[in-house]
């Protein structure tokens, strides 16, 4: 897979989380979220109670936290990688509604899973997606998960080390 059009930069500036923020507190953007609802509450917070320009070690608590950005360093989105006892999960959020449907979705997963495969050297990655979230599900089909496993309101889809190897050859 070509990608040149996102970049994943880990450093989370004071007006990333404002944005942050502007998408969570969007109904479309978090139709399928699992995040709860006093997320957006709780940014506020650390925004306001630490006087720093730089908070990406609040937002790298149990995992790493990335800022999905066009070449630009325009944000656009939000990925997070979280360690679980097989591997890594992804959870992924393209913020921005103008910059759907433009295949930036699984330009962010295919660099996020360089990260969880070359950085942190886990053997599979994981994805939990709403059984009404096409457009995440096509987007992680289009990289090459495949369904895993079927729980109560998602389905569990994988990508295993090996498998991405044969897909970014």
């Amino acid at each position: 897979m070509k990608v040149n059009n996102i970049r994943l930069r880990q450093e989370v500036f004071s007006n990333d989380a404002w944005k942050i923020i502007d998408w969570l507190e969007d109904e479309e953007v978090v139709e399928y979220l699992n995040e709860g609802q006093n997320v957006c509450k709780s940014i506020k917070q650390v925004i306001h109670n630490t006087n720093m320009p730089i908070l990406t070690h609040l937002f790298n608590n149990d995992g790493s936290f990335f800022m999905v950005t066009t070449k630009k360093d325009e944000p656009i989105g939000f990925l997070r990688l979280v360690p679980k006892p097989s591997g890594a999960e992804m959870v992924i959020v393209i913020g921005d509604r103008k910059r759907w449907g433009q295949g930036l979705g699984p330009e962010a997963i295919f660099e996020g899973l360089k990260h969880a495969f070359f950085n942190w050297r886990v053997d599979e990655v994981i994805a939990k997606i709403s059984y009404e979230n096409k457009r995440s599900t096509k987007a992680f089909k289009k990289i090459g998960f495949i369904k895993d496993k079927e729980l109560s309101k998602q389905i569990q889809y994988t990508l295993s080390m090996e498998e991405f190897l044969k897909i970014a050859a």
